[in-house]
């Protein structure tokens, strides 16, 4: 399953990148419970992180893997351990007006682990993509980073 989602944040590009890479931040944006480094250094190509997300009211665990980081246009990882297979990407563009439009792109394989929502799987997590890109918005544009 491949879901695409844009959204146009009025705040550079550079506060809109460093926001969504601060793994302190994910919580205002997604359904994660906890996000912790497990490894050392700063955010890079490599660096892993475990997290407790919900989803459907579900709790999982799960290992991501920094894939691509490329300041200030583009953030990728893929969950190297948890209940499927799914890689994030997210591409970064200056709007003419100097804001940012954020693309959000994830591939997910949901498999055996979520087969409990059948077909109803593609629109609820559009669904969710919606919402957090959304919040994500929302977040950015009423932080006082500017």
């Amino acid at each position: 399953m491949r879901l695409e989602r844009s959204v146009t944040i009025a705040r550079p590009i550079d506060v809109v990148f460093a926001y969504v890479t601060n793994m302190g931040n994910v919580k205002s944006w997604l359904p994660v419970k906890d996000i912790r480094a497990v490894s050392e250094g700063p955010m890079c190509v490599g660096a892993m992180y475990a997290q407790t997300a919900v989803f459907m009211g579900r709790q999982f665990d799960s290992m991501i893997e920094v894939t691509h980081y490329d300041p200030p246009r583009l953030f990728a990882f893929k969950m190297i351990k948890g209940p499927f297979p799914l890689t994030n990407t997210m591409t970064f563009a200056t709007t003419p007006d100097g804001g940012t439009t954020l693309t959000v792109i994830g591939d997910a394989e949901p498999g055996k682990a979520l087969n409990f929502i059948g077909p109803f799987m593609t629109p609820i997590v559009k669904k969710q993509l919606e919402n957090q890109v959304t919040a994500l918005k929302q977040a950015i544009e009423a932080s006082s980073v500017a």
